[in-house]
């Protein structure tokens, strides 16, 4: 009886052994597999010899568009001035956030557009004042990487959370009734509308595609930065009350959809 038993358990000890080493082995590879991502970015490269690529953010292409891995490029001048890549970069980001700077301004009329296009064309103006103003025109594609040159040097990408943190950013802009805007109604400027990036269309799909196109222009502006999408130590966004970057209007001739 006893050898009986000393069998047993020796055959128990065995099968939780067998167990244990099957479960190692399935759950080894699936850790493997894992991917490395950073809270905040997923990494492209380790420089920008390792991505063989120029990357947006660091210097443009030859042929002077911004370019990314996929998605097209984040901004491709058609004609004007060029003045629109970080035109805010110089700005006192913390007094912007804030709503406390005036100047400049930037209506956004989609000149070529469409659910069925990644890739739209945008006229910028530009007001330096309430009666000065230049456009210019570019391209810019909705799924475009949006990237940047970290702290190690290193070329990384935001990932899906940070863009989706990056487009209500810029929904949840309200311009304050003491500011001048143009309420519900959309222009060219020189002043917003209370609602710098919520349109007002009924076509499926169209008011997000038009947000992850202000969000390329935004970046690329230096409108909307790093600091702006990471939570604060309640664990929300930071509010942000710039107004001076809107979503002017499309263009009736430029309907891609048709």
């Amino acid at each position: 009886m006893k050898k009986i038993e000393t069998r047993m358990a020796a055959g128990l000890a065995a099968a939780l052994l067998l167990a244990a080493q099957g479960a190692g082995a399935q759950n080894h590879p699936e850790q493997e597999q894992l991917p490395n991502k950073p809270g905040f970015f997923r990494q492209l490269g380790t420089s920008l010899r390792d991505a063989g690529q120029q990357m947006v953010g660091v210097k443009p292409a030859q042929s002077g568009a911004m370019t990314s891995v996929t998605g097209g490029a984040i901004y491709a001048p058609v004609g004007g001035a060029g003045k629109l890549p970080a035109l805010f970069k110089t700005d006192n980001h913390q007094l912007a956030q804030q709503g406390r700077l005036d100047w400049p301004r930037v209506a956004l009329t989609f000149q070529e557009w469409g659910t069925s296009i990644s890739c739209w064309t945008v006229e910028a103006r530009i007001w330096t004042s309430p009666s000065t103003s230049t456009t210019e025109t570019f391209r810019t594609c909705a799924n475009a990487a949006v990237t940047e040159t970290d702290d190690l040097g290193d070329t990384a990408e935001l990932n899906t959370s940070a863009l989706w943190k990056g487009r209500d950013t810029l929904t949840g802009i309200r311009v304050p009734a003491s500011k001048p805007n143009t309420g519900a109604s959309r222009s060219a400027g020189p002043n917003p509308p209370s609602q710098p990036f919520v349109v007002n269309v009924s076509r499926p799909g169209l008011s997000d595609r038009a947000v992850d196109v202000a969000l390329r222009v935004a970046w690329v502006s230096g409108f909307i930065q790093t600091s702006d999408l990471h939570p604060g130590p309640s664990g929300i966004l930071t509010p942000f009350k710039d107004g001076r970057l809107w979503i002017a209007g499309f263009q009736p001739d430029g309907n891609r959809d048709r």
